[in-house]
């Protein structure tokens, strides 16, 4: 595949005029390849075919190659395409082949065409020089394509992009559609201008119901909404943005046409609910509309129909509307399909209503503080308890059990209730996407078995390919196992069918930030903010983004402009426990995280111990600092009982003995080497560098500065918080100051 056999239409279609070498190739044995006759028309294992250049680099040294050859290729053809010039370019074809084996080609972003961050990242993900570490199929380069050409040019620096840029953009998203219907594949084609709808499928926000009964009955609206979402989620056709980024416009003054905007779709589903109770019966009311915002004079509606029945029948409900929607929009139901619309998620009206009280508490698992979850728990126990054959809540309370054993004092108990609760949920449903969602979970939070949990997410998106928990969960365990790249490019994925949720943006900016991609990070963390002011992770990230520059006027102006409805104690608890920003507070700060109970910290007594120590050390008060260093000992050590194996414990209990005095230093140093042993970043690319942080910070403590630097100074190379600027004004590294070592890091921010 080259550029010569690419031809852009009059009517602006892209086509492949040429296929030359594609040909389905089985590998065969040794003694077949000596054994068997050579057709000079054939191509042969171990024969360089291709043109230099365009050639993947596994085909340039003669290796087997499958479908990931051809992404590299594409990747090489759109660089070119968005850059005017060459990917590998040297003077001899040779040449060219060794470049493409060992070098790097220079950004997109650079070259003045206005070409945004994200393409950028997808055509390096594309030039990965290790298959495994592309793109795994066409679809998922159309997915992110779509991310880049829908989105990146809507705000930022390259909302003023030439004309010229976003052009090839476009007829680069061509590019991949006629390569992909040339292989017979369908596709997410670029969005019309205008619509915000990709060619052929119809983007559809169905927003949150509007109850008409009483107050107390929210959670029904709710919960009848989410259901209809679910159901068309499932159908090819319709991509419908997520439940996080639909929830915030409840009760919403917005028009539909700001809406449509904000979402980037051509449709919104809306409804009223009233739900009638009497002592003899009870029935529901349900009067959906589908509205088109895509005519240019004013939104119409495209379908509505009122919808009355008994309560027993409310799922009959759900799927007649769902029915309805679909066939409004055009979109061809086979059996199947029908038979997924038609599917009752419980037998029991009382379960269904247990279960949703749980979304209601836990915001369907977006909220992930640990008085949510016991909340949601005891609702997804009792919907369990009311039909044991309830599918989907056996895999929410899976997730829940998961979340608050990675949020709170770890329990095996609790990670062993995750494990049970998501294997019944697939037992029940094989294949249901929640269940593949739930064990996924569970393997990462609660086992760290990375490679399992990616299986199962993977599972999940066969059945829901554009499932934003599915996308996120994807993301995660790829940053973990060091694919960084592709993690991002998952989130971009996930923040393309969940553009409002502050969750997915909240990822996405630590993410960036970790890839030390400071301006988009911030640019993607105040979008987030717009969407959750009082959100303490992006709140935390844009501080470390200050930090990471070297800024600590810029990192406590960002805490002072914190919105006033903000806890100040959740505020100082939160910034003490994760990354140990204590010296980030303001005096006042401190003062105040000094009077904070254990409860601010979900009853921790580790995180609340080891928090009140580094503020109380930072003041000078030795002595407070070695009590409640002490009582944070003495906390990890009752927690280690139960868990002995938690990597976070042992560092966090080797800290504190740094400050009970010179007789615990090589306790100290040992619980840190345990705790980086346990998780090293080989590992855990994404948690890893923490706890060699953590150990590095127990060295320098500890009088070993040599040792510290040791550990330190890899994790400036990795994805991580630390930049020669947050070493220049972090007080932990004040013994260092004076060490060439540690002044060699430093330089970097000068």
């Amino acid at each position: 595949m080259k550029p010569e056999n690419l031809f852009v239409t009059t009517d602006g279609h892209v086509k492949i005029l040429d296929f030359g070498l594609v040909k389905r190739m089985e590998a065969t044995s040794p003694e077949e390849e000596t054994s068997a006759p050579i057709e000079p028309t054939h191509t042969v294992l171990g024969t360089v075919m291709g043109t230099a250049g365009y050639m993947s680099p596994e085909q340039a040294r003669g290796l087997p190659v499958d479908h990931r050859s051809d992404l590299f290729s594409f990747g090489a053809i759109l660089y070119e395409l968005l850059s005017g010039r060459k990917a590998f370019k040297k003077a001899t074809p040779s040449d060219t082949m060794a470049a493409i084996l060992r070098d790097e080609p220079p950004g997109l972003s650079d070259s003045g065409s206005g070409i945004p961050p994200a393409l950028d990242n997808l055509v390096r993900h594309c030039l990965e020089k290790s298959r495994e570490d592309r793109f795994q199929s066409a679809k998922d380069i159309v997915f992110a394509l779509s991310v880049a050409s829908t989105s990146s040019f809507t705000s930022g620096p390259q909302a003023t992009a030439p004309r010229a840029g976003r052009t090839r953009v476009l007829i680069a998203a061509g590019v991949v559609a006629a390569l992909l219907a040339a292989a017979g594949v369908w596709l997410l084609r670029p969005t019309r201008p205008g619509t915000g709808e990709p060619g052929g499928m119809k983007r559809l926000a169905v927003l949150p119901f509007e109850n008409l009964g009483a107050p107390e009955d929210d959670y029904f609206a709710d919960g009848i909404a989410d259901e209809i979402r679910g159901k068309l989620t499932s159908l090819q056709g319709i991509q419908v943005i997520a439940r996080g980024s639909s929830t915030p416009y409840k009760k919403t003054t917005k028009t539909p046409r700001q809406i449509a905007e904000e979402l980037n779709v051509s449709y919104l589903l809306t409804a009223t609910v009233r739900w009638e109770k009497n002592s003899s019966s009870s029935r529901v009311h349900v009067s959906p509309e589908l509205v088109d915002v895509t005519r240019p004079d004013a939104p119409t509606s495209k379908w509505q129909q009122p919808f009355d029945a008994a309560l027993t029948s409310v799922f009959q409900v759900q799927s007649d509307i769902a029915t309805r929607v679909a066939q409004a929009l055009g979109v061809a139901l086979g059996s199947g399909e029908e038979k997924r619309l038609a599917e009752k998620p419980t037998q029991s009206l009382d379960a269904y209503d247990a279960y949703l009280r749980g979304e209601e508490a836990s915001k369907s698992l977006a909220a992930a503080d640990p008085p949510s979850l016991r909340r949601a728990i005891a609702h997804y126990e009792e919907a369990v308890a009311l039909d044991a054959r309830f599918a989907q809540a056996w895999a929410q309370l899976s997730r829940a059990h998961s979340f608050h054993y990675a949020n709170s004092v770890p329990r095996p108990a609790e990670g062993e209730q995750a494990r049970a609760a998501a294997e019944r949920a697939l037992a029940i449903a094989p294949g249901l996407p929640a269940a593949h969602l739930a064990l996924g979970d569970y393997y990462e939070a609660v086992r760290s078995d990375y490679l399992r949990a990616s299986e199962q997410f993977a599972l999940g998106r066969q059945e829901a390919p554009r499932d934003a928990d599915l996308l996120a969960g994807t993301a995660l365990v790829q940053q973990r196992t060091g694919h960084w790249e592709q993690g991002l490019a998952s989130l971009r994925q996930a923040q393309a069918v969940d553009p409002r949720s502050a969750f997915t943006a909240r990822r996405l900016a630590r993410t960036l930030f970790l890839l030390r991609h400071y301006a988009e990070s911030r640019e993607t963390a105040d979008r987030g903010l717009a969407l959750a002011p009082r959100s303490l992770g992006i709140l935390e990230t844009k501080v470390m983004l200050s930090l990471a520059q070297g800024d600590l006027a810029g990192a406590r102006s960002v805490l002072r402009a914190a919105p006033r409805e903000l806890d100040p104690k959740a505020l100082v608890a939160y910034l003490a426990t994760y990354n140990h920003l204590t010296w980030v507070l303001d005096e006042e700060q401190q003062t105040l995280l000094l009077r904070v109970p254990p409860a601010a910290f979900a009853d921790d007594r580790l995180a609340w111990g080891i928090s009140l120590a580094q503020a109380a050390s930072l003041r000078g008060d030795r002595e407070k600092a070695r009590q409640y260093a002490d009582s944070a000992r003495a906390a990890a050590e009752a927690q280690l009982r139960e868990t002995p194996d938690d990597a976070n414990r042992h560092v966090l209990r080797g800290l504190a003995l740094t400050f009970l005095g010179e007789g615990h230093k090589d306790e100290a140093v040992r619980e840190g080497e345990r705790g980086v042993a346990l998780v090293p970043v080989s590992k855990d690319a994404y948690d890893g560098p923490y706890y060699q942080h953590q150990l590095a910070r127990i060295f320098i403590r500890v009088g070993e500065p040599e040792k510290a630097l040791d550990y330190l100074e890899p994790l400036l190379k990795i994805p991580y918080i630390l930049s020669p600027g947050w070493l220049n004004i972090d007080p932990d590294f004040d013994p260092l100051r004076k060490n060439p070592r540690f002044q060699k890091l430093v330089a970097g921010a000068k």
